[in-house]
């Protein structure tokens, strides 16, 4: 057995144990890649003796049309069987599938992490009602102007394979599962955003609102609360003062306050560092202070923090589903600290290095412009 096929089947030992359904395991094993892997994986399935690997081979069997690769999963369907492990759903019929038709998939969805304008991609599979295409839904919601693109289209399950495929190919951060119903829940709140700003919601959406409406739920709650507990996260002094290192964090890397609204603190971070005044650097130091206090006070009022605090929720939610625990629960440790009112003595940590961050990438630009400016001195 090789290495990767050997992660591949202590892969599957682990979400069987953690309770994962077979539909969820092929997702996140074999979802888009290419079917001659799954005779080397169904030689060595067996070494699971548990029924949800009777349906994984099932889902297998449905998705590779290679006789070779058939004949190994039906031979071990028979040594599963032999384990005592029931296969009744598995025909032995000539001439036929080998396996029961099977049961209308779930929907799938997948999202992308926010920018630092609030923009982020959303994906959304329905299964064929009755044919054999899927509906798949994709946009780009934006949590302060709604809709920015949405598209929906029905194609085949090869089809939408390579699609996804190339959507992970491009798309410059992971893509991570989300629950349908909270997707079909963001498609809606895109909506009524869209809805209350004047603007006209995608023709495609409009066509497809009745289908999302019967997946999505109402949330009161960001879904991260489904998986950490807020009681825990509270009042973690340590947790909230590291919200200044999460913009070191891969995907809060491009995050910086829009330029036209930090351009004002910027000029004068850059005006006071070009004083004719005689400070010394306590004395600016406490003038850049009073300025990026100023800048906390007049950017995030109590709307903004509200929608910074979704913002950070919502990121919170994807780290946790990269596997980054420690992350998630300091996005969420800044999030929560949104709720109270602001203190000039204790700025929020991460909005504090936000302000500070976006100031000096527009000063770190000017400073750059002004060493390409030519000069009349004539060097010795």
């Amino acid at each position: 057995m090789t290495e990767d096929l050997q992660r591949m089947i202590e892969k599957v030992r682990v979400e069987i144990q953690e309770g994962k359904s077979d539909e969820e395991i092929f997702q996140n094993l074999l979802y888009g890649k290419d079917s001659k892997i799954y005779g080397d994986l169904a030689e060595w399935l067996p070494s699971i003796p548990d029924v949800k690997i009777v349906r994984l081979l099932h889902r297998m069997f449905e998705s590779s049309e290679e006789k070779k690769i058939r004949k190994i999963i039906k031979r071990s369907l028979y040594r599963l069987k032999a384990k005592g492990i029931s296969t009744e759903e598995v025909s032995l019929e000539k001439g036929k599938s080998i396996l029961h038709p099977l049961q209308i998939l779930p929907e799938e969805g997948y999202g992308s992490s926010l920018d630092f304008l609030g923009q982020r991609f959303l994906l959304l599979t329905i299964p064929p009602r009755g044919g054999r295409r899927l509906t798949v839904m994709q946009g780009v919601v934006s949590d302060t102007q709604g809709f920015v693109d949405f598209s929906g289209e029905e194609m085949g399950r090869k089809r939408f394979k390579e699609f996804f495929h190339d959507i992970q190919e491009k798309n410059p951060f992971p893509l991570i599962e989300i629950e349908p119903s909270y997707v079909g829940f963001l498609f809606s709140e895109a909506y009524r955003l869209s809805i209350a700003k004047g603007v006209t919601p995608p023709q495609d959406y409009l066509g497809l609102r009745k289908e999302i409406d019967q997946i999505k739920k109402e949330y009161e709650r960001p879904l991260i609360y489904s998986f950490l507990q807020a009681d825990e996260i509270v009042g973690n002094e340590w947790l909230l003062r590291k919200g200044e290192d999460l913009l070191k964090v891969d995907l809060f890397k491009s995050w910086r306050i829009e330029e036209d609204q930090i351009r004002p603190y910027a000029d004068a971070v850059w005006e006071a560092e070009e004083s004719k005044l005689l400070l010394n650097q306590t004395q600016k130091e406490a003038r850049f202070q009073g300025i990026y206090q100023k800048a906390l006070s007049e950017l995030f009022g109590e709307e903004r923090r509200s929608s910074y605090k979704r913002r950070l929720e919502e990121m919170a939610y994807v780290l946790f589903k990269l596997g980054k625990g420690e992350e998630a629960k300091i996005s969420l440790a800044a999030a929560i600290d949104l709720e109270k009112t602001p203190s000039p003595f204790q700025p929020n940590p991460f909005l504090y290095q936000l302000v500070v961050k976006s100031i000096f990438l527009l000063l770190a630009e000017a400073y750059e412009g002004k060493a390409k400016e030519p000069t009349l001195i004539v060097k010795p």
